[in-house]
């Protein structure tokens, strides 16, 4: 195969499987940093759970620390959550949908090799 150059049905193949990888990438690094988030976000609500509602919190906005309730800070906590909850799912149903096709791209591409007498070993 050194000597012989890929018919150009299976080069569109292999540039479709590859910009599907690299979606599938990028859509897999976002739920990542998602799910870690959440985990932030719910380390911080277990952890306010033990802290007295009269207990002085700070949060930091940008680069100023400001005084907050509790009860503000958790609902704000609990917001978020559910937005990471949200986009978390969007993700791993994203995911679900780039395997699904690119397993079938896959079996696209070893079709359209052995149609031409090639085979990835």
């Amino acid at each position: 195969m050194s000597e012989k150059t890929l018919p150009p049905e299976v080069q569109q193949l292999l540039i479709q499987y590859q910009t599907l990888r690299e979606h599938q990438a990028r859509i897999d690094a976002e739920l990542k940093m998602v799910e870690a988030e959440l985990s932030d976000v719910e380390n911080v609500m277990d952890t306010l759970k033990n802290v007295d509602d009269s207990t002085e919190l700070y949060k930091v906005v940008g680069h100023v620390i400001v005084k907050k309730s509790k009860a503000d800070i958790v609902k704000e906590l609990e917001e978020r959550k559910e937005l990471l909850v949200v986009k978390r799912d969007k993700y791993r149903k994203q995911l679900e949908f780039l395997n699904k096709q690119v397993n079938e791209l896959e079996g696209r591409i070893k079709e359209a090799l052995s149609k031409h007498g090639l085979s990835i070993e």
